[in-house]
């Protein structure tokens, strides 16, 4: 294929925002104890899917697991490999889409983070991500994948809004302020998300950088029947990184599957 995995068109839209991207996320470490906790459960070999500037994958790798991390922005794996060069840790970094895994191994635990799954805009762009996904799994093996809970109320809170999502000292430490605007197609389950990013200079100009792209969300009993179709079997479904149990009106939803022994 010639179009990414990390989002539908060929044109990249993180090569505007990664550098935005890894300041608002780079703190945020509520899901790596799961994956963590996942990764000691399953075993130390770990495939990160769309790994965007090393967030998970840099963080399990400097725990002693050995890690994979893939992406198919460019832009991101700069950023990615930049904190790889600082930092000596068991990390690969690898420029692939995520329709497309084919390695030479197989990994204990596949990590799909924050939203990923949702750059695929089709059911065969899925199924074909979640096929490679069990040919990459150890017999046991585990596969963690977290997603926006697509509950109706969330959605129509969202859709046309134009909301603060954040605010947070971005590159060179300027201030930043993170407007995202989403506009909802309710029948063919896309999200199209713009992101505004407004800095604050030293001279005190703002400057706004912007990019959008396409998510599909699925709703619960869809994805579970995505996975069944793809070979692999659902332990868990959590509604957020504390583990309690999936609810309906939860903000997240965290699946945690596996491939079965064979």
């Amino acid at each position: 294929m010639s179009t990414s995995g990390k989002y539908a068109s060929a044109r990249d839209p993180y090569a505007v925002l990664a550098h935005f991207y890894d300041a608002e996320h780079n703190n945020i470490t509520d899901d790596i104890l799961l994956y963590r906790d996942l990764s000691d459960r399953a075993g130390p070999y770990v495939l990160d899917l769309a790994c965007g500037t090393g967030r998970v994958g840099l963080s399990l790798a400097a725990e002693g697991k050995y890690v994979i991390a893939v992406d198919s922005s460019d832009t991101m794996l700069t950023i990615a490999n930049g904190k790889l060069r600082r930092n000596r840790v068991p990390l690969e970094l690898r420029r692939l889409d995520m329709r497309e895994l084919d390695f030479n191994r197989q990994f204990d635990l596949v990590v799909c983070a924050l939203d990923s799954f949702g750059h695929l805009l089709t059911v065969e762009d899925q199924l074909a991500c979640l096929h490679g996904v069990r040919r990459a799994l150890k017999p046991g093996g585990l596969f963690a994948v977290d997603m926006l809970n697509p509950n109706p109320e969330s959605l129509a809170l969202r859709d046309g809004a134009l909301l603060l999502q954040s605010e947070f000292d971005g590159p060179q430490s300027q201030p930043t302020k993170h407007f995202a605007a989403w506009t909802v197609d309710y029948e063919e389950q896309i999200i199209r998300v713009d992101h505004m990013y407004d800095s604050v200079a030293p001279d005190g100009s703002i400057r706004r950088r912007q990019a959008g792209y396409e998510i599909r969300y699925v709703y619960r009993l869809e994805f579970e029947l995505l996975l069944r179709d793809s070979g692999l079997l659902v332990q868990s479904i959590y509604s957020d990184y504390a583990r309690n149990e999936y609810s309906f009106h939860g903000e997240r939803m965290l699946f945690v599957a596996s491939r079965e022994q064979e």
